[in-house]
């Protein structure tokens, strides 16, 4: 049985990253500094988590040497696989991006070998392939029906960032939940693993991107050139912004909120399930993502699409079944 947390972790993760995916959108065509914007996303995340501390809503975790010398590897692999994924997404198209992306299932289950020594049996991880190959014909389908050169839309780029992004997460997710499990620290639940993730990716990333984007961001600033059509709202949410560079934060606080609370959703999951099984879950969100453009950024929704989704979608039920008769 699936329990109510699990299924309003999941719910809630879907929805944050339609959120973080639209609105990261809007901001990187207006936006063209995808380590700031990295970089920000991680940061804004801190207005979250930091108050929920000082104020004990939350229990601050507290955390041994080894603790923080764990967290700092986690916070490595997550800043890599969060910059990689913007790199990627900046450089090349959504449904090639997503299409790699897609691969992460397999590495889970090859770095669950490796690092674990376990393996689900080939009855329950048959169903990857359909899964993946369900977003795949979702993101590129129509373009192979009729003929249209899919390899097109290829950027050595964006190919490099989504496997690195790829390698980074799912060797993030093993090594959480195995430092989950053989930890002693006091208050560490998935959320607070989170929030020490994020604080200690933001100080490890910033004299990175203040390197590479800073001193240009500071001459432009403020970078608004494509941001002086201000909507009245996005995805039904009111926008408040009377000029560009109050759209600019808007946009950059909006990015970085759902940006945070999709993967703490994310890591609450994780905590209820495996790490495959997550990576799986994180698999279909990718189809979700390709009818929320449809919905929300006016995307075309053909029955390529819809066919790749139902066989995700399917898959992914057959693949939970599989897994629990296992």
């Amino acid at each position: 049985m699936v329990s109510a947390t699990l299924a309003i972790g999941v719910t809630l993760w879907y929805a944050f990253n339609v959120g973080y995916n639209v609105y990261n959108k809007i901001l990187s065509k207006g936006l063209e500094y995808p380590m700031m914007i990295a970089l920000t996303s991680l940061g804004v995340g801190m207005f979250y988590f930091l108050p929920l501390w000082a104020l004990g809503i939350r229990k601050a975790p507290k955390l041994s040497a080894s603790d923080v010398k764990a967290c700092t590897v986690l916070s490595m692999l997550h800043t890599v696989g969060h910059v990689a994924a913007v790199v990627a997404m900046s450089a090349g198209a959504v449904s090639f991006t997503h299409i790699i992306k897609a691969l992460e299932p397999l590495f889970s289950v090859i770095f669950g070998a490796v690092i674990n020594g376990t393996m689900d049996p080939l009855k329950v991880n048959v169903w990857l392939g359909p899964i993946i190959a369900g977003v795949a014909w979702a993101a590129v389908g129509s373009k192979i029906i009729a003929g249209q050169d899919v390899t097109a839309d290829i950027n050595p780029v964006a190919f490099g960032g989504a496997m690195t992004s790829n390698i980074a997460f799912a060797l993030r997710g093993i090594l959480s939940k195995k430092f989950k499990a053989e930890t002693k620290a006091e208050n560490l639940t998935s959320s607070n693993l989170y929030s020490v993730m994020t604080l200690l990716a933001f100080v490890l990333f910033l004299p990175f991107a203040l390197v590479l984007e800073g001193g240009k961001l500071a001459k432009n600033w403020p970078p608004v050139d494509n941001l002086a059509t201000i909507p009245a709202s996005i995805m039904g949410i009111p926008t408040f912004s009377t000029s560009p560079t109050q759209y600019l934060l808007e946009l950059t606080f909006w990015t970085g909120i759902y940006y945070y609370m999709y993967n703490e959703m994310a890591y609450l999951v994780l905590g209820e399930v495996s790490a495959t099984a997550q990576a799986v879950a994180n698999t279909v969100k990718r189809v979700v993502i390709l009818l929320a453009t449809v919905a929300f950024l006016g995307e075309t929704m053909d029955a390529h699409k819809a066919i790749g989704s139902f066989v995700a979608i399917a898959a992914t039920m057959m693949y939970s079944i599989a897994k629990s008769k296992k």
